[in-house]
């Protein structure tokens, strides 16, 4: 019996393809009321993702290097290192549980780790699929305070606590 239930498991996931990243980017946006906005970005994304028949069957985890976020205002970034608890965290990953579809488009509910705290997220998301290739584009928010981090202040300015998160991620079988 032990043997028929392996060959079975064995079996289902004979028929899931892996995702790679072929391409795409993540920003954050937020600002610094009274002066600037802050938008790093990264463009160096891995991703530990399969796909099955369909794409609400996509599940895994996609992540990047903390330091590989850069914004336009590079005398900043070591601020941002510190704020992320960066090299205690040296990355930054969303766990996908599920993709559900919706009128227009799709939800993607998973688990977004920052600063060593996971919460769970829904993104809302445009998927295309083609052939062998998915294209996922869409975007969430988050507060700094969720994931333990106190908004900093540069003199009397302060960051704001909202994170607006957005992404376009290329992905090939």
């Amino acid at each position: 019996m032990f043997k028929v239930l392996t060959l079975i498991f064995l079996g289902l996931g004979a028929f899931a393809s892996n995702l790679n990243v072929v391409q795409g980017e993540i920003k954050a946006h937020t600002e610094v009321f009274g002066d600037s906005k802050i938008d790093p970005s990264t463009k160096q994304i891995k991703a530990d993702l399969t796909i099955d028949d369909s794409i609400e069957s996509i599940k895994g985890k996609v992540y990047f290097e903390t330091l590989s976020l850069i914004s336009e205002t590079k005398d900043r970034d070591s601020h941002m290192y510190e704020l992320l608890n960066e090299p205690k965290y040296k990355t930054i990953s969303f766990t996908i549980s599920n993709v559900k579809k919706t009128e227009e488009n799709y939800e993607i509910n998973g688990t977004l780790t920052l600063n060593g705290v996971s919460k769970p997220v829904v993104a809302k998301t445009i998927i295309n699929q083609e052939n062998n290739s998915v294209a996922l584009s869409g975007g969430f928010s988050i507060n700094l305070t969720d994931y333990e981090m106190k908004p900093p202040k540069l003199l009397f300015l302060t960051v704001r606590n909202q994170i607006d998160i957005s992404y376009n991620i290329e992905l090939k079988k």
